[in-house]
């Protein structure tokens, strides 16, 4: 599993250099229709939500980990005022990182098109989650106009290089549009 485990990382870098040096025109065509939504993310019972086998390595390729980055579902904050919040924190599997720079994009669907929305919030958290050890995505609501709202959550462990995908948080339709 570990000898797996390297050579995915190698595989992922050597694919990060070649499509760093590719031009973005020939990656990034101009899509012909609305780009697709995501699938949702799977679910555990206590209703966070999970990402699990992300992949991380430090400067020795034998020192390959795996941790899982978590989130909650967009939902209206307790706290005035009236706001749209989501919060994003990691669960380390095996990693030697002891913190990671969670970062939480909220985005709202106007028209068919996912924008984000509001500035990303960030924090250099401890693996677990739980108040004040996670980050917080929050936006004001303008409206109550009825408005799809997900998140995108990106961990990166601190001192380590880390698999580059983010969880997106299943769609949840909430009275609150910014």
């Amino acid at each position: 599993m570990r000898r797996f485990l390297v050579i995915v990382c190698m595989v992922t870098s050597i694919l990060s250099t070649i499509l760093m040096g590719t031009p973005q025109q020939a990656l990034f065509a101009a899509p012909t229709t609305s780009p697709p939504v995501p699938a949702p993310a799977p679910t555990d019972p206590a209703g966070s939500l999970e990402m699990t086998e992300m992949v991380a390595h430090g400067s020795q390729p034998d020192a390959v980990c795996v941790f899982s980055t978590q989130g909650d579902y967009v939902h209206i904050s307790s706290t005035p005022p009236r706001s749209a919040s989501g919060h994003g924190w990691w669960i380390n599997g095996n990693c030697q990182a002891t913190h990671a720079v969670v970062t939480v994009q909220l985005q709202q669907n106007i028209n068919g098109r996912w924008r984000n929305v509001g500035s990303a919030g960030r924090a250099t958290v401890r693996s677990g989650g739980g108040a004040g050890n996670r980050a917080t995505g929050r936006v004001t609501c303008t409206s109550s106009t009825l408005t799809q709202w997900r998140s995108v959550i990106d961990v990166d462990l601190v001192g380590m290089i880390d698999d580059p995908r983010k969880l997106t948080t299943p769609t949840r339709s909430l009275s609150c549009r910014h």
